[in-house]
């Protein structure tokens, strides 16, 4: 299986973009169109996670709170 917390903390192109690098977003741009939703790393991503993978995660609400 595809993990997608490479997607989401190692990818190249995917933390780059995300973190706004020009050159990183158009590549990324690129494969989502070619690929029809990013490569097999950000599909697992958007399953987990429920986002894109050119968009951040959402804010965890309430996580490590008694």
């Amino acid at each position: 299986m595809f993990d997608p917390d490479y997607c989401e903390k190692r990818c190249p192109i995917c933390t780059r973009a995300r973190q706004g690098r020009p050159l990183a977003k158009l590549l990324q741009r690129i494969e989502m169109l070619l690929t029809l939703g990013g490569c097999p790393f950000g599909r697992a991503r958007r399953r987990k996670y429920g986002v894109a993978p050119n968009e951040p995660l959402p804010p965890q609400s309430g996580e490590g709170l008694p």
